[in-house]
């Protein structure tokens, strides 16, 4: 499907980023106005206009966010790693320019009563899985386990989960993908984390074109937003009662209020600090994703996949107002005072 989305007038369309005014569009991911939280303060405080940019933030149900960059709808999008990399490996030019969390949450929230208590009992299981891109993260880890989503005994099965965790109240599957962010409330659950194997990788980041990246005004377009962007995500993930009820509008749903707060103080704990790209965890992911063999998520080790220029920009210390000089603090006070 993403090689049929590169044509390449498309990619010299994009080429033209960074020769108009200071204006992007953004492609957002997911569903929740939580995973956007930052995005959508910064729009709303006003921290985009303060930095001479105009904005436009493009709703997740537009479009796929590589799908919209793609096409020349949007100039960003915000994806997790493993679908920029495997869209890369298919021929896209995605380059990574920032990383809003700098640690995952997609977890599997099991019944205990399937016979799941680690992640050695999932043979034989079934799993649901969101796909959308998500399966990559996840097909990661089955691969560090050795299980293949074949319905076998000795494999995995994968269900198309829907929104929310009926799946496990209606038994219909052993374990759901969820999001260490919104923990599924319950007893006799048990939560997974691919970490314990190895098989964490990243997920949101900033992707543009490498078109993009050509030009060192929009080099600067970009660390702008960038920075603007960490500013709405840490004000959103240090103040989340206040940021929900934002997010939310007037006269939000009590119990929605309480979730998503509690989402947002979550998130706090994976965000990054700067927005920049961590190398060694970047090395890590892509080691996930090639792990496996022919199974494995990638083929080829990725070349000239991110950035850090853009966050080194992004995060350059402000230069310090120049301090009088000793001749003309002399001369005014050597200055004669008016009678």
């Amino acid at each position: 499907m993403m090689k049929s989305l590169i044509p390449a007038v498309l990619i010299q369309a994009l080429a033209a980023f960074g020769a108009g005014a200071d204006e992007l569009t953004v492609q957002l991911r997911g569903t929740s106005p939580s995973t956007s939280a930052g995005f959508l303060l910064a729009e709303a405080r006003g921290y985009y206009a303060d930095e001479g940019l105009t904005v436009r933030l493009l709703p997740a149900d537009d479009a796929p966010p590589f799908e919209s960059i793609a096409r020349g709808y949007a100039d960003l999008a915000v994806e997790w790693m493993p679908v920029a990399l495997v869209a890369r490996e298919n021929g896209l030019p995605l380059v990574n320019i920032g990383q809003i969390f700098a640690r995952p949450a997609l977890r599997l929230t099991c019944l205990a009563e399937t016979g799941v208590t680690s992640a050695a009992d999932l043979g034989g299981k079934t799993i649901g899985s969101w796909f959308h891109g998500t399966e990559y993260a996840l097909q990661a880890w089955l691969n560090r386990l050795n299980l293949i989503p074949d319905d076998s005994l000795s494999g995995v099965s994968l269900l198309s989960q829907w929104p929310g965790s009926e799946m496990l109240s209606h038994k219909q599957a052993a374990c759901i993908s969820t999001l260490s962010d919104d923990p599924v409330p319950g007893d006799r659950l048990v939560e997974l984390d691919p970490q314990a194997q190895g098989a964490a990788v990243l997920e949101d980041g900033l992707y543009v074109l490498s078109s993009a990246l050509t030009n060192e005004d929009a080099e600067e377009r970009l660390a702008a937003f960038l920075r603007a962007s960490m500013k709405g995500w840490r004000e959103a993930t240090s103040a989340p009662d206040e940021s929900a009820r934002l997010l939310l509008g007037p006269d939000p749903d009590p119990d929605a209020l309480r979730r998503h707060a509690e989402m947002l103080r979550r998130m706090g704990a994976r965000l990054s600090a700067d927005g920049a790209l961590d190398e060694a965890e970047y090395r890590r992911t892509v080691a996930a994703l090639r792990a496996g063999g022919a199974r494995a998520v990638l083929r080829h080790d990725p070349q000239d996949a991110y950035t850090t220029r853009i966050s080194a920009r992004a995060n350059r210390p402000e230069p310090a107002p120049p301090a009088p000089t000793p001749a003309a603090s002399g001369a005014a006070e050597a200055a004669p005072q008016q009678q």
